[in-house]
């Protein structure tokens, strides 16, 4: 299934789906009498979809989608709600999750103990230029504009919504955001780069790192390892999701760089 699109794969589980809902309720009558309330069916065809669409290749977080689609529908054809509203929450949810669909990479938000992490990650340099690729909502960008030695901290976003909300979090709290695709961005200025994307780019992004980033920088990747890749080092953080930060110093071919702390939270 990975060579065909996602929005095809999503649609054939809800297919595949309905044939089974079918299945289902054709065997029945044999031991339940008809009629069956459309909601449950319904429910039923989400539950489904959402567990097929694992199973076919689709990342987990389509099981949202794929659940939400059926009832979704099933309320506004119920409530004869209209189908404006329908269109707004779609415009709205496109302007959020753009990512997901051009780039593949859904909004991931970065939590306290990561931040504390790259943090410590930094301490022992006197000056640290930083950059967040997909910054989403900003955090990260203005968390790092405030330690000290940070002498400039950026984040690139293209999701509409999140691109606002984290400029102007970045205007009030320091740092500075750039409705930039993180394609054309230039990696040399930076000393630290920070992403938390999806496995879907990281091969593409490992061959922009390592053809434009300095040797004396390190990259990081949130829970995406770069494939075929052995990380310089694995941070394994206390966290609810148990986060892995893949550490990736430029010069490890050579020399491990000065500067960085060598440690890990336990």
């Amino acid at each position: 299934m990975a060579r065909f699109p996602k929005i095809i794969v999503a649609l054939l589980a809800q297919m595949v789906a309905l044939a089974v809902l079918a299945g289902i309720v054709w065997w029945l009558p044999w031991v339940v009498s008809p009629p069956y309330p459309l909601w449950a069916l319904v429910i039923a065809q989400g539950v489904l979809a959402a567990f097929l669409s694992c199973r076919m290749g689709l990342p987990c977080w389509w099981r949202i989608i794929q659940f939400s689609l059926p009832v979704g529908l099933y309320l506004g054809v119920h409530y004869a709600i209209n189908p404006v509203w329908a269109l707004g929450i779609f415009l709205v949810l496109w302007l959020v999750f753009f990512n997901a669909i051009k780039e593949r990479v859904p909004l991931y938000l970065t939590n306290a103990t990561t931040r504390n992490a790259l943090k410590r990650l930094i301490k022992r340099r006197k000056s640290v230029r930083f950059l967040d690729l997909g910054c989403g909502l900003g955090g990260n960008v203005v968390f790092m504009a405030q330690q000290v030695n940070v002498e400039r901290s950026d984040g690139v976003e293209t999701a509409p919504i999140p691109y606002l909300i984290a400029k102007l979090y970045s205007l009030l709290r320091g740092g500075d955001v750039f409705a930039m695709d993180l394609w054309k961005t230039q990696l040399d200025y930076y000393d630290v780069v920070y992403a938390f994307l999806s496995p879907e780019p990281m091969p593409k992004l490992w061959e922009k790192i390592r053809e434009e980033m300095r040797e004396d920088a390190v990259f990081v990747s949130n829970s995406f390892a770069v494939p075929d890749v052995e990380p310089s080092e694995v941070w394994s953080l206390s966290d609810r999701r148990e986060t892995q930060l893949y550490v990736y110093y430029l010069s490890d071919f050579k020399t491990r760089p000065q500067g960085f702390a060598d440690e890990a939270e336990s």
